[in-house]
């Protein structure tokens, strides 16, 4: 109820005043009248009214002068003048200094109630922006607490979160959001909290809400009370995600801290509660999770051969290839079980990895993408779920890395294909695999076999048989070597696998051509 004073000297326009004044209707409180400007001054110091009705023609202190007065005192008082068309230009000289607005005796009810109306809008609108500064305020001092100040520092924290227990429950959306209308969901929040205060931790608590890493949409509630009980968490939780809801906001998820006995405590408790959160399941919303819960333990659960086919077929450059080996790799990241956390820490290998296969070709991230590997890693860790962490690497990412190896694959091959048939001369005898050597070299195999076909006009296999078959028609040609001593020499520890191949290449039999070149086998 908002608070009001009548003061004039005419008991019958005090009378019609009150009787005129819809005071339920418009939420107002009668808390005194009085008849002269000396005794409104002394009431008006005492009871503190929002509104004032002030006759401008009184004996004594009259109501100009009473305005001065009260503009020093109570300078939130909003004061309506009345007065007798006489007085008008007296009255005017007052509204342009002190007054909020005027009405003319006799006084008419339907402009009492435009100027009362007038009058209760201000007093909405000023007490809108009071809570807004003290929010913006609030959230300063908080904001500066959980992300600034170190532990054992002095930082100001408000006289009433002076004492008792502290936490923190951070709140983040379930889909990441390039925009989030948090400017509307505060005041909500606020207004819920409000609503809540009587009924949570006996009544005695305190709270302050602010926003936290603008483009990690963090919502932080930090609670303060003599006695915050643990069971009265999931009814806070309630209450905001009621709110939440009604701003038409996407669904939020919250981490609570564990409590702390000191404010400065905060910053620790906040660290609690983001971890708290980041051990939410994909598929979970509006959840609410405690730091007390014990996390899964990650190491053993990245798919390390999705993730080598994903790096062979990156470096063909073959963009359709490499999309579906993305999608197979990050389908395998997603379980039932999957975390945000283990999501995070899944595209993160995955980034690094991309950084090294990229150093073996004497190049960084940072020189083909503009952004080096801890600005990406800082994207990833604000992604909560897994469209989110796709379009990183699907937008951002992947299409420059396809642009560098589409560039320099061509150049690439030949070099390793060059390198190849160097190594298969001086190796022919070892055995040897095509899937090993691409990988040795970050190839993908079928990309390594077409460079390698077109190169040398052979497929791989053709061409390391006809380098085996020389070196065999030279031994014979030579030396005194037995059929299957030759067979070894050359990488063939089948004889009979062997012979099979002399024969369909050579066109004759191994005893045929020994017999031809007069080294018959002894």
């Amino acid at each position: 109820m908002r608070r009001v004073i009548i003061v004039d000297d005419e008991k019958w326009i005090r009378r019609g005043l009150i009787q005129s004044i819809s005071w339920n209707e418009w939420g107002l409180e009668l808390v005194g009248e009085a008849s002269d400007g000396g005794e409104g001054y002394e009431m008006a110091l005492d009871k503190k009214p929002d509104l004032l009705f002030l006759d401008m023609r009184m004996p004594g202190l009259d109501g100009k002068q009473l305005l001065g007065m009260l503009s020093q005192e109570l300078p939130d008082l909003l004061t309506i003048v009345i007065s007798g068309y006489s007085d008008f230009e007296y009255t005017k000289e007052a509204i342009r200094h002190k007054a909020f607005d005027y009405l003319l005796k006799p006084v008419k009810k339907e402009e009492l109630a435009a100027v009362v109306e007038k009058a209760l809008l201000e007093l909405d609108r000023r007490e809108a922006e009071k809570r807004k500064a003290s929010r913006v305020q609030g959230e300063d001092w908080l904001r500066q607490l959980l992300l600034h100040a170190e532990e054992g520092e002095d930082a100001f924290v408000p006289s009433s979160w002076q004492a008792g227990e502290y936490a923190v429950m951070l709140g983040h959306t379930d889909t990441f959001q390039e925009q989030c209308d948090y400017a509307r969901l505060l005041p909500v929040i606020h207004e819920q909290l409000n609503r809540m205060k009587p009924f949570l931790f006996g009544g005695r608590w305190e709270y302050e809400v602010t926003t936290l890493h603008d483009s990690s949409r963090e919502i932080a509630i930090a609670l303060c009370g003599a006695r915050l009980e643990s069971k009265d968490f999931s009814r806070l939780h309630t209450s905001v995600l009621a709110g939440i809801k009604q701003a038409g906001s996407a669904s939020i998820s919250f981490g609570m801290s564990n409590r702390k006995l000191e404010a400065a405590k905060l910053g620790e408790a906040y660290n609690e509660a983001r971890k708290a959160l980041s051990g939410k399941l994909l598929s979970a919303v509006n959840a609410l999770l405690f730091a007390e819960n014990k996390a899964i333990p990650l190491s053993g659960m990245y798919p390390q051969d999705q993730e080598n086919s994903f790096l062979w077929v990156l470096q063909s450059g073959n963009k359709q290839a490499v999309e579906q080996e993305f999608e197979r790799l990050f389908a395998a990241f997603v379980s039932d079980v999957t975390t945000v956390e283990h999501l995070q820490w899944s595209a993160d290998l995955l980034l690094h990895a991309v950084e090294k296969q990229l150093q073996a070709k004497d190049v960084r991230l940072e020189e083909i993408c503009g952004k080096n590997t801890h600005m990406y890693s800082e994207l990833i860790h604000q992604r909560n779920d897994v469209d989110a962490m796709k379009k990183i690497f699907k937008d951002d990412l992947l299409p420059a890395v396809l642009c560098f190896y589409g560039q320099s694959g061509e150049k690439q091959g030949e070099k390793v294909v060059s390198e190849l048939k160097k190594w298969m001369e001086s190796n022919y005898d070892q055995s040897l695999s095509l899937h090993q050597i691409a990988s040795s070299y970050y190839l993908n195999p079928d990309y390594l076999s077409r460079i390698f076909k077109r190169m040398t006009g052979k497929n791989f296999v053709d061409y390391l048989t006809d380098i085996r078959l020389h070196k065999a028609k030279e031994l014979m040609n030579k030396s005194k070597y037995k059929n299957y001593e030759v067979a070894q020499k050359v990488g063939y520890e089948d004889y009979r696998y062997f012979s099979q191949i002399f024969k369909r290449k050579i066109g004759m039999t191994i005893g045929e051509y020994r017999k031809a070149i007069g080294q018959a086998d002894q």
